[in-house]
């Protein structure tokens, strides 16, 4: 298993490694960062995190608990370009030990001696069990995990609970006591708790977990581990409310978020019906893939067990409660569907171990030896990708921030024309690396403007001077006189 178990993570290495050290991000997670580290300086509180002192000076487009997760890590290494890539890829490696360790506790059940179909040799669990890279590789190739890794998304930490939540609830259903089963349950809704203070009723899915796992052979105590868990998140819903400052939080964030999304008044209103496509397209169509791989290895489908049948079907229902509600909305993304991807992977690769068991078989230590050449080629092309100068995002605004930064005014508010305050990255941009906010709505009161190429006659003024390279895109403008 060592050469498969280095390919996986020579492909988790290169699908977000990349992309992590180049400077270039994605406009939210440009965003989070920003209110992270705002938080980590003492800008804003828990309940009341603070954006820019023009937009959002009291953000509540999301629950707080991702933001000050991330905050710590702020406050641990300071405030670097790099601390939220850290914190992003720490997120990833602990989402696929929780895959790892939700497969060997579901293969850890087979204790009957149960002959693995179209095999020899070693039986149930002593076969099955250390494939607990295959389920990870499955999670890492869906391209819109990567994305949401590499973007500092809130669905990246969803991921970490919801997936330990899924642990937690399989945990409860098979504990021989009840006293476990309900201790297990009172972790299992603690962590969809911290799921739903991320991203919302998104991070509650894994409340039907105990539903799900009671069609697993063998499964035990269910109606008590439910009692344990939705009870858990009931009393954590009830104390919230009970507090003054996070009642009024949670209710603006329901307010200006979840019900005009549901009324379709937000942003990426792409229709109910679109994260079906994005299953079938960005999930199943890469687990296709490798399942196709596994099945020409094998040269035949060898059919699950009836149990592991079981069990995948269970993985999977929990899967589609975590991805199918988000129909009920209008607003949809693709990395919605992210923090479902985790039980989605374990149940294809339950359904498909046996015929990558026969696969393996068939391999022979040529093959291995092939897999382990090609790790060392998608870890040289991991690197040579990392330095390479023309990889990333927003390379053209990361260079003209760069010729702005000896001459911005750390901690200021600057003036902007109207045209440009549509542009989101820029006031993500300005905030993240200058700690700038950009007021539109009182461009002439600032001894500061910002030129860019948006700007409209009426709005510039002939008394400002340029105070940055004025050949670039955006230019700093020093005006000696505020209206």
């Amino acid at each position: 298993m060592k050469p498969f178990r280095l390919l996986t993570a020579a492909v988790l290495a290169a699908a977000v490694v990349p992309r992590l050290v180049h400077r270039g991000l994605f406009v939210d997670g440009l965003t989070y960062a920003s209110i992270a580290r705002n938080l980590a300086q003492g800008r804003g509180t828990f309940w009341e995190p603070a954006y820019t002192e023009t937009l959002y000076p009291r953000f509540h487009e999301h629950p707080p608990l991702g933001f000050w997760l991330q905050s710590l890590w702020f406050r641990l290494l300071g405030d670097h370009l790099y601390v939220e890539r850290v914190y992003s890829l720490a997120a990833a490696a602990l989402t696929a030990a929780l895959i790892a360790a939700t497969w060997r506790a579901v293969i850890g059940r087979k204790l009957d001696g149960a002959a693995v179909p179209g095999t020899a040799g070693p039986r149930g669990e002593d076969a099955l069990a250390p494939l607990w890279w295959w389920p990870v590789l499955l999670w890492i190739a869906v391209p819109v995990v990567s994305w949401a890794i590499v973007g500092n998304l809130l669905e990246t930490t969803v991921a970490v609970f919801t997936t330990a939540a899924m642990l937690a609830a399989l945990a409860a259903v098979s504990a021989r006591s009840t006293a476990a089963a309900l201790g297990y349950g009172i972790v299992s809704g603690g962590c969809i708790a911290a799921a739903a203070l991320t991203k919302g009723p998104v991070g509650l899915f894994p409340a039907a977990a105990p539903l799900c796992f009671a069609a697993i052979p063998g499964s035990r105590r269910v109606s008590p581990v439910m009692a344990a868990q939705w009870g858990t998140v009931a009393c954590c819903a009830f104390a919230l409310s009970l507090a003054a400052e996070p009642r009024a939080a949670l209710g603006e964030y329901l307010s200006v978020q979840v019900m005009a999304a549901l009324a379709g008044s937000r942003e990426l209103a792409a229709g109910r019906f679109r994260v079906f496509a994005d299953l079938l397209q960005g999930v199943m169509l890469p687990f296709a893939g490798l399942g196709a791989l596994a099945l020409a290895g094998a040269g035949r489908f060898i059919a699950p067990a009836y149990r592991l049948q079981r069990e995948g079907m269970a993985f999977l229902l929990l899967g589609a409660a975590g991805s199918l509600p988000i129909v009920v909305s209008p607003k949809q993304a693709g990395h919605y569907v992210v923090p479902s991807v985790p039980p989605y992977a374990i149940a294809a690769g339950l359904l498909t171990a046996p015929t990558l068991i026969g696969a393996l078989r068939r391999a022979g230590p040529r093959v291995r030896r092939r897999v382990a050449a090609v790790n060392l080629v998608v870890l040289a092309g991991t690197v040579a990708a990392a330095g390479a100068p023309g990889v990333g995002r927003d390379r053209a605004r990361v260079a003209d921030l760069d010729a702005l930064e000896p001459f911005a005014p750390y901690g200021a508010v600057i003036g902007l024309c109207p045209a440009a305050n549509g542009d989101w990255g820029l006031h993500a941009w300005f905030e993240r690396r200058f700690r700038i906010s950009l007021d539109a709505a009182h461009p002439r009161a600032h001894p500061w403007l910002l030129q860019t190429a948006a700007d409209t006659r009426d709005c510039r003024r002939t008394d400002c001077m340029p105070a940055s390279p004025s050949s670039r895109a955006l230019v700093l403008l020093r005006c000696p006189s505020a209206d």
